[in-house]
């Protein structure tokens, strides 16, 4: 009777030592995956601040190019070029912008890894 139990015991000491690992495990992945979508929406803040900035600076070079101390031929289409570049630098930014936060699936890893993990529990209790 004392062997069955020691084996018990044993067999709940491993059982639990191996679902701490699987924890340890999922958590690390956590972490993984949170440190990415913080990198993510860095870069989407950081690219609205470009794209704010370069529209800022597409208004100005629009407005100082109508004052500009160019010869009259060449006023009007250096601030066009000028406007329109940066106009065009900031949509970009934009874009890129909001592509940094549409794509990815947060925490999809870690969720997958947790279905699976479930699915394996749910076959193991069924047999």
């Amino acid at each position: 009777m004392e062997s069955q139990e020691l084996n018990l015991a044993d067999r709940l000491r491993r059982m639990a030592a191996r679902t701490l690992s699987l924890a340890r495990v999922r958590l690390e992945l956590l972490g993984v995956e949170l440190q990415s979508q913080l990198l993510r929406l860095f870069a989407a803040l950081t690219g609205l601040l470009l794209a704010l900035l370069l529209g800022v600076a597409s208004l100005l070079m629009l407005i100082f190019a109508a004052l500009l101390w160019v010869p009259d031929t060449w006023r009007a289409p250096l601030g066009l070029a000028l406007g329109l570049g940066m106009a065009l630098a900031a949509v970009l930014s934009w874009q890129w912008a909001k592509r940094q936060l549409a794509e990815g699936d947060p925490f999809g890893a870690s969720l997958a890894e947790l279905a699976r993990d479930a699915r394996a529990l749910g076959d193991t209790e069924a047999g």
